[in-house]
């Protein structure tokens, strides 16, 4: 491989290692989940969630929950196919295929509490209610009919109940934004850098 070719290989090898670094670091904290907790969140999620799961063995799977048991579950990858048994110790994480939510019609209490527990607590986001009041918080606690969150720069939580969803999403801070905003351009630059640099050494020969 000529010099110039091994170097923009590097460069490049370098911005995907990069954008790695958060993956690998969920993935240990993934491999130590306990299957009672993979139970206690499918128990949560419910029958006829649509999830995606990580197993222990790195593959990854979607599908509809269709039977939850003591020991395992059994997931429906498709309609046309049978479903898939499939114990708890397998599985290191557990999400709903959407991490977002908008009614149709008339608001899906089920469907909008899926999301927030696919969000999490502490997650910051962003809801609009059937009353057309919009927040932009952080996620505080998951009930069964209801959650709290903390609306931005206010010191008194709110209480929203799952019926009166209109939409639900990740909202990223500012802060998160422009730190996302720095690391593209920076990783850009690199690129760009390289770039240049491959072409001035391939005229020099």
């Amino acid at each position: 491989m000529r010099r110039s070719n091994r170097v923009l290989a590097m460069a490049l090898g370098f911005s995907v290692g990069v954008w790695s670094l958060g993956d690998i670091a969920a993935l240990a904290a993934e491999t130590s989940t306990h299957p009672e907790l993979i139970r206690q969140e499918m128990i949560q999620y419910g029958v006829g969630a649509n999830l995606k799961l990580r197993l222990a063995d790195g593959k990854k799977l979607k599908g509809s929950l269709v039977f939850l048991g003591e020991d395992g579950f059994e997931l429906r990858a498709t309609p046309k196919e049978p479903p898939r048994h499939i114990a708890y110790g397998q599985v290191t994480e557990v999400k709903p295929t959407m991490i977002f939510y908008r009614a149709k019609g008339q608001p899906d209490a089920i469907e909008a509490r899926r999301t927030v527990l696919g969000l999490g607590v502490g997650h910051h986001i962003q809801v609009k209610t059937t009353t057309g009041k919009e927040y932009h918080g952080n996620i505080q606690t998951i009930s069964t009919d209801t959650f709290t969150m903390l609306p931005d720069r206010q010191t008194s939580s709110v209480e929203i109940s799952f019926s009166q969803v209109q939409y639900v999403e990740q909202n990223l801070s500012k802060f998160a934004k422009i730190a996302i905003a720095v690391f593209v351009a920076g990783t850009i630059a690199v690129i760009v850098l390289v770039v240049v640099y491959v072409n001035a050494v391939n005229k020099s020969f």
